[in-house]
């Protein structure tokens, strides 16, 4: 059976990793398999792709595996540089999009270590930048589990999972140091420590609210932001308005939900941003959002039409959802202009 721990590309020769390209054909590879240690035979025949074979038929397992991960080793010890991916913050159990911290960008670093005990984990590769330092998982068969993933959020350092699994075996050396070192699809953050830490500072900024079901509709009262009132108070659908707002930080947290929007912040430049300037903004722009429903003839209160009607004071806008809605707005007769009521 063939599988791609039989198709050997990288070998250790006199200790170093070696692509099959660089070796003499056979026994004179001089080449050893990295996992087990056992002497190699380099086929290098004219159907076949160019590949290593253990002399013996002694299956190994982790051959492969460890082949690529010490040339990923080889191949950035040499050139001490990558790009990074970009790093977003990511909102668990939230509609919330993505938040772009960092654009992917190059970094040097000053050396690389392969598979060092760190406490309880133990990384692929690390390459170290200073005083600090990256985790690399080389993902080749095994991606890095649950169990691995939450030791790593534990250390609190930085991880970069570098997929391999879909690779060609025929792979070169060249093409091989493209994909570590440029910006690929096949690196991506398993877990960034300035990502989780401006994802706490959000959650931190935020309350809790409990989600209250009344007949057929759930709702969070005392909305900050007072999306709908009812006689004054100030409400919110938690479907129609609460899951898509900019200040939903979590939808789901002990049974209620994390909401931003009494210290108006949505965005990591908000947290530079003076809380009263930062309420005077997001106010602005509610009501300017909201004077626009009103001249498309929505109800800015509940999404309800907006009907015209005559009372002891005059003309003016009511909710066509009345008496759920009690959204009404003033109309002044000789400009035309709409004032909200309520």
């Amino acid at each position: 059976m063939t599988s791609k721990r039989l198709n050997l590309t990288y070998a250790l020769k006199d200790g170093v990793i070696t692509h099959i390209s660089k070796v003499e054909r056979g026994l004179k590879c001089d080449c050893v398999c990295p996992a087990c240690g056992e002497r190699l035979v380099a086929k290098k025949g004219q159907k076949m792709m160019h590949h290593f074979a253990h002399q013996t038929t002694k299956d190994c397992e982790y051959g492969y595996e460890s082949s690529l991960h010490l040339a990923a080793k080889e191949i950035l010890s040499q050139t001490k540089k990558m790009v990074i991916p970009p790093v977003y913050i990511h909102f668990p159990d939230s509609y919330k999009p993505d938040v772009l911290i960092c654009e992917a960008k190059e970094i040097t670093f000053d050396h690389v270590e392969l598979e060092q005990r760190f406490n309880n984990v133990i990384p692929d590769v690390v390459v170290y930048t200073g005083s600090k330092r990256l985790f690399l998982e080389v993902f080749v068969t095994h991606c890095v589990d649950e169990e691995k993933l939450h030791k790593l959020k534990a250390a609190d350092i930085s991880t970069i999972e570098i997929d391999l699994s879909k690779i060609d075996h025929s792979i070169t050396t060249e093409e091989l140091t493209e994909l570590l070192i440029d910006d690929s699809e096949e690196k991506y953050w398993k877990y960034n420590s300035l990502a989780n830490k401006y994802l706490r500072r959000f959650y931190h900024v935020a309350d809790k609210r409990s989600i209250i079901s009344r007949g057929f509709a759930l709702q969070v009262d005392g909305c900050p932001i007072a999306t709908r009132s009812w006689h004054g108070k100030p409400y919110a659908n938690f479907t129609d308005d609460c899951l898509s707002c900019e200040y939903c930080i979590s939808h789901s947290f002990e049974g209620g939900m994390l909401c931003s929007g009494r210290q108006r912040i949505s965005s990591i430049q908000d947290f530079d941003i003076p809380e009263d300037l930062r309420i005077k903004k997001s106010t602005e722009s509610l009501t300017a959002q909201k004077y626009d429903l009103l001249s498309k003839g929505i109800c800015p209160n509940c999404g309800g039409q907006l009907l015209q009607r005559t009372g002891k004071y005059g003309n003016f806008l009511g909710c066509g959802q009345y008496p759920h809605c009690r959204f009404t707005a003033s109309v002044d007769e000789a400009t035309g202009e709409i004032t909200m009521n309520a």
